[in-house]
């Protein structure tokens, strides 16, 4: 293992949701270390999430072959230059393993589709096995990132504060529902050098872990802000069964999406063991674990809390989280389809969401929605009007609060949407 780092660790999740409708897990994630021929080490993280649409039905498999050619494109890479050739590193993080990964993805699922197509003998459709994929690696003296599709990078310092170090940013035209880049995109392979980065460990001594994430971990925290404290919480995780049962009460309570994680602590002189926070430590014991999480309402509850009043309206505070960031409604809200189809066959479910809505608060939005109880903003309105089409139902008129801006519209459309 490279001496810069330690106790690197990737878990992916079946999805809560995928699991109650008897679908497969369709992310994946790995970790390896790889040895140069100069004895130098290399350690590789990687999460790859399959789109998981009608039109992506070998999604799963796509997201496997994804990881396993990252693998290998970097292996290949590794024994052509050493990680001391930062240079080197850097234009290959840009352009020349998304090249390499293209091709050998490309050629594997070539492979694999005659052994699942209804027709063996029909083209090769590339979208069937569309997914995102992130690539981190981990040198002695830098590390780097590359990839493309919408997973998260996140620096988590000493002192346990978390930044976000690349997001996917909006691409193609603006157009309705999800959208992520993917490997099944013609134009893929350019999409790479957006993501790219690498950064030389030398003048970021406060770094303690770098946690690399597919969508439905953030999807799962109604703010950013919570998901750079899951992200500060969760590299206290020290065995892979702990961090599986995080990860299954992230979908479970959150998104319901897939999850995925990958993360490594830094080694070295002020990096040693884990950092013990009291309580605000994540303890994941024999009594079982509980994680605060995709409510929105952590750090305004745990204040209350401490000050003994009266806890605010979890909808709301959910609600104006939400309204505060437009484009990531829908991505809160569609996983959601189930229970809004559950609504609108037994609308008296609405009436246990709504007396403990701080158990689950996105449900009870939904419920108050249903009773026309809902004071939204515009953006909020139309997008559970349209997810209430979508499944069946409709919505009564909900009173728009005049000053609360327009919806900034939803990730653009793409090729590669889920």
């Amino acid at each position: 293992m490279s001496p810069a780092w330690l106790a690197p660790q990737a878990c992916s999740v079946l999805g809560a949701a995928h699991r109650r409708q008897d679908k497969p897990c369709q992310d994946a994630s790995l970790s390896a270390e790889l040895l140069g021929p100069d004895g130098q080490t290399l350690q590789l993280l990687a999460v790859a999430d399959g789109h998981g649409s009608s039109r992506s039905w070998l999604s799963q498999r796509g997201s496997a072959l994804a990881c396993a050619e990252a693998q290998r494109a970097v292996a290949e890479a590794l024994a052509r230059t050493p990680p001391s050739d930062e240079a080197a590193w850097r234009q290959l993080l840009r352009e020349g393993l998304a090249a390499t990964v293209h091709r050998r993805w490309r050629a594997a699922i070539a492979a694999d589709w005659p052994q699942h197509s209804p027709d063996p003998a029909a083209p090769l459709e590339p979208v069937a096995y569309g997914c995102t994929l992130g690539v981190l690696l981990l040198a002695p003296q830098w590390w780097g990132c590359t990839g493309l599709g919408d997973w998260d990078l996140v620096a988590v310092d000493r002192d346990g504060s978390a930044q976000l170090l690349s997001q996917e940013e909006a691409i193609g035209s603006h157009g309705a529902g999800e959208a992520t880049a993917s490997l099944c995109l013609p134009q893929g392979e350019t999409l790479w050098v957006q993501r790219a980065q690498l950064q030389p460990l030398s003048g970021q001594g406060q770094l303690q872990a770098l946690v690399l994430s597919t969508d439905g971990v953030r999807k799962s925290c109604a703010s950013d802000a919570d998901f750079l404290a899951l992200c500060s919480q969760v590299i206290q995780l020290e065995e892979p069964q702990q961090l599986q049962r995080c990860l299954e009460q992230i979908t479970r309570d959150g998104s319901g999406d897939d999850v995925s994680l990958a993360m490594a602590l830094r080694a070295g002189p002020g990096h040693g063991p884990r950092p013990k926070r009291g309580r605000a430590a994540l303890v994941l014991g024999l009594a079982g674990a509980t994680l605060a999480l995709a409510s929105g309402l952590v750090a305004a509850q745990r204040l209350l809390q401490r000050h003994a009043t009266p806890p605010p309206d979890p909808v709301l505070l959910l609600q104006q989280t939400l309204c505060a960031d437009p484009a990531r409604i829908r991505a809160n809200l569609t996983p959601r389809r189930a229970q809004l189809q559950q609504l609108h066959r037994d609308p008296a479910a609405a009436s246990a969401l709504l007396a403990a809505p701080q158990r689950d608060p996105l449900g009870a939005l939904l419920a108050r929605s249903q009773r026309g109880t809902l004071t939204a903003c515009p953006a909020l309105q139309q997008q559970l009007a349209a997810l209430w089409r979508e499944t069946g139902g409709k919505m009564p008129a909900v009173e728009v609060r005049p000053h609360e801006r327009p919806p900034a519209g939803d990730r653009p459309a793409a090729p590669g949407s889920r």
